[in-house]
């Protein structure tokens, strides 16, 4: 049976569960939370399933896969079936890979930024510092390490929060803009595309921030389509939010921070 390594709330394992439920993919579950500061709980062959020793990582017929964008493509390409969810006209995947690309060219680490700088510098900074101090130091993305050092330190003053917003609002833009003349991002039907935002759209509602996107109906009625499918339930809500309370409470105290972000951008 195909193993999956993650947890609750981190939006990159989210969308491996989203997929595997759409397709009715049988899985077994190892949590891995790599967010709480604490490196001698991974698993001691972690490194060799990922180097950057991060989540989502599935082993599918003894091969491990990391990184959610390959896993989907990985399991489309290796299940197929019913649902497809990769579009059947070329065009529209290359549409599906344009959108997939602003992923890694800058959303999930504005998504990153907002979730240091809101919650999990507040999670660290109550954690035994020699033990945070360990996870810095054997964490290998040096991107991930210098921005998390800056957003640590400063929360909403950091000026990376700033260009997270930005980054957001533009990407919204460009979403509901896209979403006026069509139902899904990349073709007629619902595909890997719709799947690997979507959980962006949850991960700013879990921190109170739906009205910074009140105006863009479009991206409103197109998250909520995919919000009440069966599969989306079991995915992301069943499986909770251990942070969602102080999502809840941070989110709404900084509010008026990110408006201002959102207002001036």
């Amino acid at each position: 049976m195909l193993t999956l390594f993650h947890y609750d709330r981190t939006s990159a394992a989210q969308r491996v569960r989203l997929y595997l439920e759409e397709k009715k993919i049988s899985w077994e579950s190892v949590i891995v939370d790599t967010a709480l500061g604490d490196i001698d709980q991974l698993p001691k062959n972690f490194y060799e399933l990922n180097p950057k020793g991060l989540v989502p990582v599935i082993i599918d017929d003894g091969i491990a896969v990391p990184e959610s964008l390959v896993i989907i493509e990985y399991l489309e390409d290796k299940y197929g079936g019913d649902p497809s969810l990769r579009p059947k006209d070329p065009k529209d995947i290359a549409q599906m890979r344009l959108w997939i690309r602003k992923i890694d060219e800058g959303i999930h680490v504005a998504s990153r930024t907002i979730g240091v700088c809101l919650v999990n510098r507040h999670i660290l900074q109550k954690k035994d510092q020699t033990q945070v101090k360990k996870y810095y130091k054997e964490m290998r993305d040096k991107v991930r390490k210098k921005n998390d050092q800056i957003n640590i330190e400063l929360g909403i003053e950091s000026p990376l929060l700033e260009e997270a917003i930005i980054e957001f609002k533009s990407l919204l833009k460009d979403m509901n803009d896209h979403l006026k003349n069509n139902e899904w991002l990349s073709g007629p039907s619902y595909s890997l595309s719709d799947i690997a935002f979507v959980v962006y759209l949850h991960r700013l509602e879990s921190f109170m921030m739906r009205p910074l996107w009140k105006d863009l109906k479009h991206l409103d009625d197109w998250y909520d389509r995919i919000c009440v499918r069966p599969a989306y339930k079991k995915a992301i809500y069943d499986w909770g939010d251990i942070t969602a309370a102080q999502r809840e409470k941070n989110g709404k105290e900084a509010f008026p921070k990110l408006l201002k972000y959102w207002d001036n951008a």
